[in-house]
């Protein structure tokens, strides 16, 4: 089926993912007649590579709004975003910290900068099957140990939950670090008092947001956030870096779209939406307790991201019979637990049915959860960007143990790498490998 078939056929699937807004505009936007307004760098039009009118007074309001020092528009996603934050700040030869749970992106980034990479290891809830928060305590004793030129870590996580941003940075701070938080399924933290203080509040040298996430706007549409205490660097580095990866051709209903998101999160209806979804998750998180539907709760947990899970059935599970039986598609799933991801757009009905799902779903009462046995600490052999256009060679995988691995073992989503190339293939990688493996020669 052509992609045009494939987008003509309207789907009857209740989704519970990215991007939030459920297929239909969630503010007032022109993105709707996208022909009439798709433009180049005509005459009377700014130019995103270096803005000086209508982008650049678009970017300064966003600014504003983001408490930030500059907000740049990015039209190629958070991954652009990311890729740009490194490349200003990261040299060849430069000591990066990386919280494992981090996007791919973050590893594209290491090729790219040849900055040197080690790995730091969220807290973890076993319950669950999830990573969690960045303890304060581990990283001070890691930086303790290394010089680093930045640290590169994820609040909220897929999941929801956040990490003491004040604390983190006022610890890269003291140790002239820089911090920077993707912060891509966080973008509501800025506009909601029930939700923790942005990673720009907290005082992060860098943080990207993702709008089309739970902020309803289009795929791709994205923003790169410069902190306002940053040292030693210029907004221009910036502008420069994104230069280099993003489009000469942008997006001008996407530039469009990402003004009109912030516009609506920052107005009074905005707020009016967001308080209001948080209620109706509210209620049903109420009703569905007594059916035997539990949900992860944490201080610092963004309840949008619904994570749950029923007594006496596996994640698994508990994903294929709301699919099949509900036609509801849930963002993703473990062992355990299923993320139904909510936001700008999930309308009252959509969780009604959510709600009236979850309430059917038949359980065992045998099936009792399993804990979940996390990666092992990554084995880096050969740095990112040495990796890459590096010679393999297949081998069996009983002769794989302990070889350096040339391939990436990851769930997608979340895109967080459970292996990647340029690291040891352990005894706990060829459990999830179902097939002969590539290795470094």
């Amino acid at each position: 089926m052509s992609i045009i078939k494939l987008l003509s056929k309207k789907t009857d699937k209740i989704l519970f993912t990215t991007p939030s807004h459920s297929q239909k505009p969630m503010f007032n936007t022109s993105i709707s007649n996208m022909y009439n307004i798709d433009y180049s760098e005509v005459n009377g039009f700014d130019n995103l590579s270096n803005p000086k009118s209508s982008i650049f007074y678009a970017q300064a309001k966003a600014s504003e709004i983001m408490n930030a020092k500059q907000t740049f528009f990015i039209t190629q996603g958070a991954t652009t975003a990311i890729l740009s934050a490194m490349k200003a700040l990261i040299n060849p030869g430069d000591k990066v910290l990386v919280a494992r749970n981090c996007h791919k992106s973050v590893f594209n980034g290491l090729i790219l900068t040849a900055g040197i990479v080690d790995w730091f290891i969220p807290e973890t809830d076993e319950n669950w099957g999830i990573y969690t928060h960045i303890d304060c305590e581990k990283l001070e004793s890691t930086f303790n140990l290394n010089q680093y030129k930045a640290f590169i870590m994820t609040s909220p996580t897929y999941e929801g939950i956040n990490s003491d941003i004040e604390k983190i940075a006022k610890l890269c701070k003291k140790f002239n670090i820089y911090l920077i938080v993707d912060e891509a399924h966080g973008t509501l933290n800025n506009f909601s008092s029930n939700l923790p203080k942005s990673a720009m509040e907290q005082g992060a040298d860098v943080s990207i947001n993702s709008l089309h996430k739970t902020a309803g706007a289009l795929n791709q549409c994205a923003l790169l956030n410069i902190g306002n205490n940053i040292q030693n660097i210029d907004i221009e580095t910036f502008q420069r870096a994104i230069n280099i990866f993003q489009t000469s051709s942008p997006s001008y209903p996407l530039l469009s779209n990402i003004e009109h998101c912030i516009n609506f999160l920052n107005s009074e209806d905005g707020n009016k939406e967001i308080n209001g979804l948080f209620c109706e998750i509210d209620k049903l998180k109420k009703d569905l307790n007594r059916f035997g539907v539990q949900f992860y709760v944490s201080e610092n947990h963004d309840q949008t991201k619904i994570l749950a899970r029923k007594e006496g059935i596996s994640g698994y599970d508990l994903s294929e019979i709301m699919f099949d039986e509900f036609n509801i598609e849930d963002e993703m799933n473990n062992a355990i637990s299923c993320l139904y991801l909510t936001g700008i757009g999930t309308t009252k009905s959509k969780l009604e049915k959510l709600k009236n799902g979850l309430k059917k779903v038949i359980t065992n009462p045998s099936y009792e959860f399993v804990k979940t046995d996390f990666q092992p600490f990554p084995l880096t052999k050969i740095q990112p960007v040495d990796t890459f256009n590096r010679e393999y060679m297949y081998v069996n995988k009983e002769n794989s143990l302990l070889k350096i691995s040339n391939k990436t073992i990851m769930p997608y989503p979340p895109g967080i790498g459970l292996l990647y190339p340029g690291e040891a293939i352990q005894k706990w990688h060829l459990d999830y490998l179902d097939k002969d493996v590539e290795i470094m020669v």
